[in-house]
């Protein structure tokens, strides 16, 4: 999808469908079938299986504990399928366009401003990733259960320092808030496709399909 305003719509429509119940999730991830690449949608197996992991455990523990964690585990990996479409489809600088042209210079912007800082905080984190499995194949050790504190702490450690950095770097260049830029966006009739059932999944999640067709 090239218009990222059409794309941040679609994402926020389609996760609250397919939060909202079942039957949405299901809706969302015939969507994900029709309008993603499918597989270059989807980042690498371990990076899915980071998300799973603890995804399937708290599904476990919440259906042992008081029932419907198999449908917790149903809608949020609809939610993730299209967290992963969003962020395999982001072109960098272009939230903080779409922030401005959706809801204008001063609160668009600074919404824009913190949705681009996150991706990158995103992109980094793959980066850190990296290099800490690099640090550890150089030192002859493995990973393993007993490396998963030292790992979140290594990784918190790096984000906060550089959530620090851009703070600083903002502070001196005398960010105070808002800002203006002219951004260009193009869309296609398949991205006007995407966006219209992305409205029509949202309305069915919330009202019964018995309902719509009597």
């Amino acid at each position: 999808m090239k218009d990222a305003r059409l794309r941040v719509f679609c994402t926020l429509a389609l996760s609250l469908a397919a939060f909202t119940s079942v039957a949405g999730a299901a809706l969302v991830g015939l969507w994900w079938v029709l309008f993603s690449r499918r597989r270059e949608s989807l980042p690498a197996p371990k990076t899915i299986a980071l998300v799973a992991v603890p995804l399937v455990v708290a599904a476990v523990a919440t259906e042992i504990a008081s029932g419907g964690g198999l449908s917790y585990l149903f809608r949020l990996s609809a939610v993730f399928l299209v967290a992963f479409w969003a962020y395999g489809e982001r072109v960098q600088g272009e939230l903080l366009g779409a922030g401005a042209s959706l809801a204008g210079n001063r609160i668009g912007f600074d919404l824009g401003l913190a949705g681009e800082m996150g991706m990158e905080a995103l992109a980094s984190l793959e980066e850190d990733i990296a290099r800490i499995r690099m640090a550890l194949e150089l030192k002859g050790k493995r990973w393993g259960p007993g490396m998963i504190v030292p790992f979140g702490r290594a990784i918190l450690h790096a984000q906060m320092r550089r959530s620090a950095e851009r703070a600083a770097l903002l502070a001196v260049r005398g960010y105070r808030g808002g800002g203006s830029i002219c951004p260009s966006f193009t869309r296609t009739r398949a991205d006007c496709a995407a966006t219209v059932l992305a409205g029509i999944v949202v309305f069915l999640s919330f009202v019964p399909l018995s309902d719509v067709f009597i």
